[in-house]
C-alpha cells in the first residue's frame, strides 16, 4: 500500500512540477505574444496616424495651390489665351483636389481620427469654393476685358471658404497628432499592466511551488518514516522484525540473552481454522507477549510465521533468563483460545543462549535457534540452554552440515543405488523382489552409510527430492522384464499433490510400471491417508503396485488398513527381531500375518538376521524374508534382472 502510495506521490510530484513549469512558460509565451500585439497595433496606428497627416497636409497644399491659381487667373484675365490656359490648369487642380479629399476620407476612417469639423463640412465647403470661383472664371472667359477689380469681389465672396478648409484640415492634423500621442501612451499603460499581470502570475506561480514543494517535502518524509518503519517492523503484529532486532541488539554491546520462541501445534491451528484466524490468534498473543516482556525491559521481536525472539539486554545470566522463559511459556500455555466452541492448545518451545561483550548476533541467535528446536523435541524440557556438549545439539549440527551437502551432492549425483533381495520363503509363492537401497558417495569414491544423511534429508524437507533422484535413477537403468523393484517414497512426496501427475507421466513414459512397488511408511500414511489413497489408486491404475512398510509399529494400522488398497504388508522389524524369545511376540506376528491372509495381502519379514527367524516365519506362512542373514545389499548394477529364488 505504501509502496503505491509512493509511487502515486512520485507521479503527483512530477504532475506537479510540469504544471509548474508548463504555467510559466505560458505565461512567457502569453506575454510575448501581448507584446507582440501591442508594438503591432502602435506599429499600425502609427502608420494610419502618419498617413492621415500626411494626406490632410496634401490637401492643405493642394489648397495652397489653389489660392495661387487664383492669383495667376486674375493676373491673366486679360489675355484670353493665357486665361484658358490657367483654366484648364484650374481644373486640373479642381480635380486632384477632390481625389486627395477621397484618400484623406478614407485615412480618416481607418485610422478614426476625429477633429473639430466633420468631413463632410469640408467637402461642402470644398465644393461651395470650386464651383463659385469656376462661375468666376467662366464669367472671366466669356467676358474679356473683365475689371480686375470686378473679378477680385467676385471671387472675394467665396475665398472664405479655402481659408475654413485649412483651418479645419489644421484640425484635424493636430486630432491625429493628439490620437498618436494617446496611443503611445496607451501602450506604455498596457505594456505596465501586462507587467503587472505577469508578475501576479509569477508570485502565484512562486507560492504554488513554495507550497507544492513543502507539501512534496512533508509527504517524502511521512513515506520515508512510514518506509523506515515498515523496514524494521512486522506487518501482521507491529513487532519489530529481525532487522528491527538486529538494531536493537547492536545498541547493547554489553551483551544478553537471546530467547527463541517457537509455538506449538500453530500448524494445526492454522489448517484447521484458517490463516485469518491464525493471524488474529498471533496479534493477540503478540499484544500479550509485548505487554509481558515490558515488565522484564526487553524487546520482543517476530521473526518467521510462528516465531518470536525475545532480546533479555538487560539479563546477564542464563539462570534468570530461565526464570522469565519459564514465565513466558506459562503465559502462552495460559493464553484462552477458542474455534468453534472447543478450546485449541497451544504451547511454545523456548531456546535460550547467552551472548557475552562484543558478540556476534547472527551467531547468537542461531545458538538460540539450535536450542530452541532442542527443546521441540518430544520428552525434553520445554526451555532448552545452549551448550556445545550437549549430545542433542551435536546431533542437530551434524544434520545441518548435511542438509547443507544434500542439494548438491544431488545435482552432481553423488549418490548411488543399491539393492536387497527379498526372497520367497515359500517355493510356491511368486518369486520375490529387490528393494532399491540409497547410498551416498564422498568425493573420493567411498560410500557414505544411509544412516548419515537420511535423517537430515527428512529433518529438514529434502527426501521428495532424493525420492525423485532414486526413481529418475532407476527408470534409467536396464531392469530387464521379469525383475520387480520396491522404491520407499517418504511421508514428504506421499503430501505431494502437485508432483503425482509428474510421477505418473514418469512411469508410464517407462514402460516399466509394473516393475515398481512403492513402499509407503505406515507413520507417512496415516499422517496424510486421503493424499497416501490418491497415490496408491492413480500408481496401481497404470500397473504399479503398493508395499505398507513398517506395519506393526504404531497403533493405529488395523483401523487404516482396510483404507489402503495396498499388495504387501512389511511387518516391522522390531517385532521379527524378538521372535522365539516370547510366545506373545509371535502370537502379535502370527495375528499380523493371519489378517494379512485375509484381506488377501503378501507379507513380508525384514531384519531376518538369523536362520531360526527364518524358520518361525515360514512356519507362520510368512510369504518372503529380508533380512542380511539371506542377502546383503550390494549394488543395483551387479543384481541380475532375472527371477529371484
Amino acid at each position: 500500500m505504501l509502496y503505491i502510495e509512493s509511487k502515486r506521490l512520485g507521479r503527483s510530484t512530477v504532475i506537479g512540477l510540469l504544471s509548474i513549469t508548463f504555467v510559466i512558460l505560458l505565461q512567457g509565451l502569453f506575454g510575448a505574444l501581448k507584446m507582440v500585439e501591442f508594438n503591432d497595433d502602435l506599429s499600425d496606428s502609427l502608420v494610419l496616424f502618419s498617413d492621415t497627416q500626411l494626406e490632410a497636409l496634401t490637401l492643405k497644399g493642394m489648397l495652397i495651390n489653389l489660392r495661387k491659381l487664383e492669383k495667376d487667373i486674375l493676373l491673366h484675365n486679360q489675355s484670353p489665351t493665357d486665361l484658358q490656359r490657367v483654366n484648364n490648369r484650374w481644373k486640373t487642380a479642381l480635380v486632384k483636389t477632390e481625389q486627395q479629399f477621397s484618400l484623406m476620407e478614407m485615412e480618416l476612417r481607418e485610422s478614426h481620427v476625429r477633429g473639430s469639423v466633420p468631413i463632410f463640412e469640408l467637402k461642402n465647403s470644398f465644393r461651395s469654393y470650386s464651383e463659385g470661383i469656376s462661375t468666376v472664371v467662366q464669367a472671366m472667359l466669356q467676358q474679356p476685358g473683365m475689371q480686375q477689380k470686378t473679378a477680385v469681389q467676385a471671387m472675394a465672396e467665396f475665398k472664405k471658404h479655402i481659408y475654413s478648409m485649412e483651418y479645419q484640415i489644421d484640425v484635424i492634423v493636430e486630432a491625429a497628432e493628439v490620437q498618436e500621442i494617446n496611443s503611445l501612451a496607451q501602450l506604455e499603460e498596457n505594456k505596465r499592466n501586462l507587467f503587472w499581470m505577469l508578475g501576479l502570475f509569477g508570485l502565484l506561480s512562486i507560492v504554488i511551488s513554495i507550497l507544492l514543494s513543502s507539501w512534496i517535502v512533508r509527504k517524502n518524509m511521512h513515506i520515508s518514516r512510514s518506509l523506515e518503519y515498515q523496514a524494521l517492523h512486522d506487518s501482521l503484529t507491529g513487532l519489530i522484525n529481525r532487522r528491527g532486532l538486529a538494531i536493537a541488539m547492536q545498541s547493547s554491546p554489553g551483551g544478553g540473552v537471546i530467547a527463541y520462541l517457537d509455538l506449538d501445534h500453530f500448524k494445526l491451528i492454522n489448517d484447521l481454522c484458517g490463516h485469518s484466524v491464525g493471524d488474529e490468534l498471533l496479534i493477540k498473543l503478540s499484544d500479550k507477549l509485548q505487554r509481558s516482556c515490558q515488565k522484564f525491559d526487553c524487546n520482543l521481536a517476530r521473526v518467521g510465521g510462528d516465531e518470536f525472539i525475545v532480546w533479555l539486554n538487560a539479563v546477564k545470566d542464563l539462570e534468570h533468563a530461565q526464570k522469565i522463559a519459564k514465565q513466558l511459556v506459562s503465559l502462552v500455555e495460559e493464553h484462552q483460545f477458542e474455534w468453534m466452541g472447543q478450546p485449541m492448545e497451544l504451547g511454545v518451545s523456548i531456546g535460550l543462549a547467552l551472548g557475552k561483550a562484543n558478540f556476534v548476533a547472527t551467531e547468537l541467535i542461531s545458538r538460540a535457534d539450535a536450542a530452541c528446536r532442542i527443546a521441540k523435541i518430544p520428552g525434553n524440557s520445554k526451555v532448552s540452554i545452549y551448550e556445545e556438549s550437549d549430545p542433542n545439539l551435536i546431533e542437530l549440527r551434524r544434520q545441518e552440515r548435511w542438509a547443507a551437502k544434500i542439494p548438491s551432492m544431488i545435482i552432481n549425483s553423488h549418490f548411488c543405488l543399491f539393492g536387497q533381495k527379498i526372497i520367497a520363503l515359500d517355493s510356491a509363492s511368486p518369486a520375490g523382489h529387490i528393494e532399491v537401497l540409497l547410498r551416498g558417495l564422498d568425493k573420493e569414491g567411498e560410500i557414505i552409510a544411509p544412516e548419515l544423511f537420511l535423517p537430515a534429508a527428512e529433518r529438514f524437507g529434502l527426501m521428495p527430492k532424493i525420492d525423485r533422484w532414486v526413481i529418475e535413477t532407476l527408470l534409467s537403468y536396464n531392469l530387464g522384464s521379469k525383475s520387480q523393484f520396491s522404491i520407499n517414497l517418504s511421508a514428504h512426496t506421499l503430501a505431494d499433490k502437485a508432483y503425482l501427475p509428474e510421477l505418473i507421466n514418469l512411469i508410464s513414459a517407462s514402460g516399466k510400471a509394473s516393475q515398481l512397488i512403492f513402499e509407503i511408511t505406515e507413520s507417512a500414511a496415516m499422517s496424510s491417508i486421503k493424499t497416501a489413497q490418491e497415490y496408491i489408486s492413480s500408481l496401481k491404475a497404470i500397473g504399479c503396485q503398493f508395499s505398507l512398510d513398517d506395519f506393526g509399529s504404531g497403533f493405529s494400522s488395523f483401523s487404516y488398513l482396510r483404507d489402503l488398497d495396498v499388495d504387501f504388508l512389511k511387518i516391522d522389524g522390531s517385532l521379527i527381531k524378538v521372535l522365539g524369545q516370547k510366545d506373545s511376540d509371535a502370537a502379535l506376528v502370527q495375528a499380523i500375518v493371519s489378517m494379512a491372509t485375509a484381506l488377501g495381502l503378501k507379507t513380508i519379514g525384514e531384519y531376518v538376521e538369523t536362520p531360526q527367524i527364518a524358520e518361525i516365519l515360514q512356519e507362520m506362512k510368512v510369504d518372503y524374508a529380508q533380512g542380511f542373514k539371506l542377502h546383503k545389499p550390494e549394488p543395483l548394477e551387479q543384481l541380475t534382472c532375472s527371477s529371484i529364488s
